[in-house]
């Protein structure tokens, strides 16, 4: 990256700091959450910038003698429609399986937890939190089942389809 793109880049992040610190202060200070005010200058900065980068598409656009999408279905899908039946990089599937993972693991804890930490004799309904427990360990257990099948498969070598 040359010396003056590095400059321009930190200028606008810098630009968009004062920005959002501007947006948040001003939701506290009318006596919102500050979690509005984040919230607020995250739509913002997605609306800003995807009008740029759709202004930017657009004119690339018309210099190829091409139709430009319309703007809601560019700042929904930037990329184009999503095309289903299409198999996703292997990469992805390996990202998807750890974060099914790392779910499964959250929700097998949480229910191994609740039916050991809990004072059974003092519960007034057992089989219902029983069941709680049983549930959120099940469900703790199929998102590590799907995290295996995720992983193994992204992990796998993949054959060329033209060959017979």
């Amino acid at each position: 990256m040359n010396k003056r793109l590095g400059l321009a880049l930190a200028a606008y992040i810098a630009l968009w700091g004062a920005v959002a610190a501007g947006i948040i202060y001003g939701i506290v200070l009318a006596g919102h959450s500050a979690w509005v005010g984040v919230g607020s200058a995250f739509l913002l900065f997605l609306f800003v910038n995807g009008s740029l980068a759709y202004r930017a598409r657009v004119r690339q656009f018309r210099l190829e003698g091409k139709e430009p999408p319309s703007y809601f279905r560019f700042l929904v899908f930037p990329e184009g429609f999503p095309r289903f039946k299409q198999d996703a990089p292997k990469f992805d599937h390996f990202l998807v399986g750890i974060g099914a993972a790392l779910t499964g693991v959250f929700f097998g804890f949480c229910g191994v937890a609740l039916a050991f930490g809990a004072e059974w004799s003092r519960i007034p309904q057992p089989m219902l939190v029983a069941t709680l427990c049983v549930v959120l360990a099940g469900v703790g257990a199929l998102f590590l089942y799907l995290a295996w099948r995720l992983v193994a498969f992204g992990l796998r070598k993949r054959s060329p389809t033209n060959v017979a």
